[in-house]
């Protein structure tokens, strides 16, 4: 009996953990803004929520996949464990979010704004990041492995746990930033603009 109501437990605590709020999914659906909203394990997938508000949103464990988020507002959103794959998040706003652990191949990030947001334990292959905008972004064991950052601007960053092998970053900005000695020369054959960059060994 001891064992069951164990385990009865944990399942609660673990449902209520990973479940969004019912409310807060019919808001979003029906209204496109739904700020601070709990959307945690949400499925999203192949949604068009193409100009959302969600601003402050837990949308951690969430499955986007082939969603599109073009021109969303998700200011300070929680995306830890998320799936992103194919994903179009053009031009969103994204300063300031937890994007931890992700599932991001082939996503879309054209010109979308990344400033003060953190990127951890992330590892994302053909990602599209073109013309978008990493002021102050904290990267830590991250891999923008054969990405698309043409005109991408890097400011007051350290990218010394960031992989960019095989990038593509002609044009891209690197101002105040730290970059691993052998990317400095990837960049510089990718014709990047390098000011102020530290190549550390």
């Amino acid at each position: 009996m001891k064992y069951f109501f164990i385990l009865t437990l944990t399942f609660i605590f673990s449902t209520s953990l990973f479940s969004y709020e019912q409310a807060d999914l019919d808001k979003l659906l029906k209204t496109k803004d739904c700020q601070e909203c709990d959307l945690s394990g949400v499925n999203l997938s192949n949604k068009d929520l193409s100009n959302a508000n969600l601003s402050g949103s837990n949308l951690s464990n969430a499955n986007l996949e082939n969603a599109i988020f073009v021109k969303s507002n998700m200011w300070g959103v929680d995306l830890t464990n998320a799936n992103l794959l194919n994903t179009n998040a053009r031009a969103a706003n994204l300063t300031g979010a937890d994007i931890i652990g992700i599932k991001c191949d082939n996503t879309t990030f054209k010109g979308t704004n990344f400033a003060n947001a953190t990127f951890e334990n992330v590892s994302c292959i053909n990602l599209s990041i073109w013309s978008a905008n990493f002021l102050e972004t904290t990267f830590e064991n991250t891999s923008f492995e054969n990405a698309g950052g043409a005109y991408a601007s890097f400011r007051d960053v350290d990218l010394s746990e960031l992989n960019i092998k095989g990038a593509i970053f002609w044009n891209a900005k690197f101002t105040d930033a730290i970059v691993k000695k052998e990317d400095c020369k990837h960049l510089k054959n990718e014709e990047a603009i390098l000011k102020n960059v530290e190549c550390k060994d």
